[in-house]
């Protein structure tokens, strides 16, 4: 057994324990936890460190199969254009490559997080994963607006899903990729492969583009669509809340991923529809794309169930879930650091069915351990030097 300890660990259990020690097995078992209640003591092979101890982060949402395109995307275009510069890329035959994959996996696992929602569009990540010690829900994405190839989509997602359910401690589940770029066929049969039971996640209120084409059809991603060849017609009309509401179980535990620009009065309908709604936030991938954050305060007044993901290596400069809470804190000073560690930690694991494990210290448990160093223990947050150092 290692017992490791610091300044105060934080067990998302409970306060903050000072001097807290916390001993852990070869599996990585959280078998020992002492509050020493001011009356410290030592514990022989304890290993102390300057900072505060943390549960591993859950990344709620990446794209591990766009590792190849790190720094090839020009930045700060809009989502149509991230798009199309995307489509490009792979018509040119940029394809994924297991070497891009299998460093991405391994930034993950060194920045400390412990599990992963990667979404999927090919086995091309299998290889890697099958290597990694992170553990994974891998989403395989269904998109396409051609109606007369609904069929074919369907088919081919579901021989991938079948593949990636050979990765062993993992979960697979399809899922849509926006509620711009299904067609209404490709809708309708995806939504008949949905229950109950279900974890989906969809690309949601990422632009303003995205309510323009589903509401008129028009716009920077109808003009995409133009280009390439496809009629804008076979996609559903509306709002894209009535689009999800139509065709996503409303009990399934759904991920509505960055809402850059989700209103208070969107925030409110979707969280009062679906019973097991999270919200996932990638703000460095935000800034990259699109050039803003979403109102981050705003939606946690509304009571949201908030996770933090990075998205893709095309559209982030890391995939440390760390780095997006620093963005969060050094943008939003109202929010707490205990707050946006939940977000970080419990939450995501929640959401992807992991808490059993993951999200929170506490016996029985094997979150993975990370210490936060330097910390700003006057004001209770991480500080500009602050860094994250895996444990277990």
């Amino acid at each position: 057994m290692r017992r490791f300890s610091a300044n105060y660990v934080y067990t998302n259990a409970g306060l903050p324990i000072r001097n807290g020690v916390i001993g852990v097995n070869d599996e990585g078992v959280i078998v020992e936890i002492i509050d020493h209640k001011g009356q410290e003591k030592e514990y022989a092979h304890t290993e102390f460190r300057n900072g505060i101890i943390v549960p591993g982060l859950v990344n709620a949402h990446c794209h591990t199969e766009l590792s190849m395109l790190k720094k090839q995307v020009t930045p700060k275009t809009g989502l149509a254009d991230f798009v199309n510069q995307i489509r490009n890329f792979r018509l040119q035959g940029v394809d994924a490559d297991e070497k891009p994959i299998a460093n991405a996996l391994n930034e993950i696992h060194r920045t400390g997080t412990v599990a992963l929602a990667d979404i999927c569009n090919t086995t091309d990540s299998l290889c890697a994963k099958e290597q990694s010690r992170t553990r994974f829900v891998n989403f395989v994405e269904v998109l396409g607006l051609d109606n007369q190839k609904a069929h074919h989509i369907m088919d081919r997602a579901m021989v991938i899903r079948e593949e990636l359910t050979t990765l062993q401690g993992s979960k697979c589940f399809l899922t849509p990729h926006s509620v711009y770029s299904l067609s209404t066929q490709l809708w309708e049969k995806l939504a008949q492969n949905f229950s109950g039971n279900d974890i989906i996640s969809i690309h949601f209120a990422e632009s303003k583009d995205e309510e323009l084409f589903t509401q008129t059809h028009s716009g920077p991603i109808a003009q995409n669509y133009k280009d390439w060849g496809l009629l804008a017609s076979h996609a559903p009309k509306g709002l894209p809340i009535d689009i999800v509401k139509q065709y996503l179980p409303k009990e399934a535990k759904t991920l509505f991923v960055h809402n850059t620009f989700l209103t208070r009065e969107q925030a409110h309908d979707l969280n009062s529809h679906f019973s097991n709604a999270c919200f996932v936030l990638c703000p460095t991938s935000n800034i990259y794309i699109e050039n803003t954050l979403p109102n981050i305060p705003m939606l946690n007044e509304v009571g949201l169930k908030i996770a933090l993901g990075t998205d893709s290596l095309a559209s982030s400069h890391t995939l440390s879930i760390f780095e997006q809470l620093r963005v969060i804190l050094s943008t939003y000073s109202e929010l707490s650091f205990a707050e946006v560690l939940r977000w970080a930690t419990i939450n995501g694991a929640k959401a992807l069915g992991f808490d059993s494990h993951f999200g929170t210290i506490e016996l029985g448990k094997s979150p993975g351990l990370n210490l936060i160093t330097p910390f700003d223990f006057e004001n209770g947050t991480i500080r500009d030097d602050s860094r994250v150092i895996r444990l277990v």
